[in-house]
């Protein structure tokens, strides 16, 4: 077993996908447009239940939003870890 932070696959997908979406919405909200964007909708509901910590960032507040996602994203991958690994623990 892996002393190292993360170093279960499981965490280590859900922090890609998490990253992978959170870029994703950098690239959209960067984008002028006529109407309002959902695209943090997918982002908040994948890191979801620590990314309601959004709710308290107020309005206008990007980077408050990003870090809290991020932070969200690393809290949830370490929970994977830990229930994975004691998961195997129980196999073995």
């Amino acid at each position: 077993m892996s002393a190292t932070p993360f170093g279960t696959w499981p965490a280590r997908v859900y922090l890609a996908v998490c990253a992978a979406l959170i870029v994703w919405l950098a690239v959209v909200s960067s984008q002028p447009q006529d109407d309002a964007s959902l695209a943090a909708v997918v982002p908040l509901l994948l890191t979801a239940p620590t990314s309601l910590l959004v709710l308290a960032v107020p309005d206008g507040m990007t980077a408050g939003l990003y870090a809290v996602l991020v932070m969200s994203a690393v809290v949830n991958a370490w929970v994977i870890d830990v229930i994975w690994r004691r998961l195997g623990s129980r196999r073995g």
